[in-house]
This record gives structure tokens, sequence and C-alpha cells, in this order.
């Protein structure tokens, strides 16, 4: 199954994905930015999948070698996880986000490449709302306030 909405998500993933596989060669003063609007359009492009089933039981699993990303003095922030009880903040890693996104979404980019794009859709878009969606929204708040504050 190909979809505009799922053409337009891949192409945002694979623009993540090569961001981050180059993140530490970037300038300073403009990655934080570029990950902040990359971040940005990945999560609204999720927004717009298609629902999907999965024809596939297993879960999907790949060996991926991992970049290694520097936030430097970035690394570390505070969070409340979950924003309808109150409860105490606790330390968010940007490091931790990030590659946590990136794994999520280049398993799907590497289904959707092999043809598998029903299988692919239903990835991006099950870890999104399980697991990658809550990364994205607490980096994209943690970078926020590194470019404005």
């Amino acid at each position: 199954m190909k979809s505009k909405a799922a053409e337009d998500f891949f192409h945002s993933a694979v623009h993540y994905c090569n961001l981050i596989d180059l993140f530490n060669e970037v300038d300073e003063i403009n990655k934080l930015n570029k990950l902040l609007i990359s971040l940005s359009d990945l999560y609204s492009k999720a927004l717009l999948l298609p629902e999907v089933e999965s024809e596939n039981i297993e879960t999907v699993s790949f060996d991926l070698d991992l970049p290694q990303v520097n936030f430097e003095h970035y690394e570390m922030y505070w969070e409340i996880y979950e924003p309808y009880y109150l409860e105490e903040p606790v330390c968010g890693s940007l490091t931790d986000d990030i590659i946590d996104i990136y794994k999520d979404v280049k398993e799907g980019i590497l289904l959707y490449e092999r043809n598998e794009h029903l299988e692919a859709i239903w990835h991006w878009k099950f870890n999104f709302e399980t697991h990658w969606g809550r990364h994205v929204v607490d980096a994209i708040r943690a970078l926020h306030s590194a470019n404005f504050n």
C-alpha cells in the first residue's frame, strides 16, 4: 500500500535519519535548529499516516548501527512524563530521545525500502502512538528551550 501521506512521511524520515547520521559533523550553531525543524516535520507527517492493519504478528527487529550524537550541555533536561497527573519532574535525555526516534523510524524505512509498505506504515504509526511520539514531543520542548532561552 502506497499513499501520499506514507511517501511524505518516508521522505521526512529519511531526512531525519540522515541528519542524525551526520549530526556531529554539522556546525554547532545550526544543528539544534535543524533538528528542531526535522522533528517538527516528522511529527506532523506521522499524524497523517493512514490507519492500516499489520499482516505480520511478529515484531520487526533489525540489527542497526546506531549513530553517536553529542548534545554537550543540552544533554539532560527536566520533564513531566504524564501532563495530566501531578508528579515530580524526571530527568530526560536528548540522546535517548533522538536515538529512540531514530531506531523506530529507521526500521520502518528499511521495511519501506523492501517494498513492505503496509508493514512500514503500521510500524511507524504503532510506534509513534506508543513510543517515539512521546520522545519527539519531549525533544521538541527541550530543543525549543535550548534554541530560544
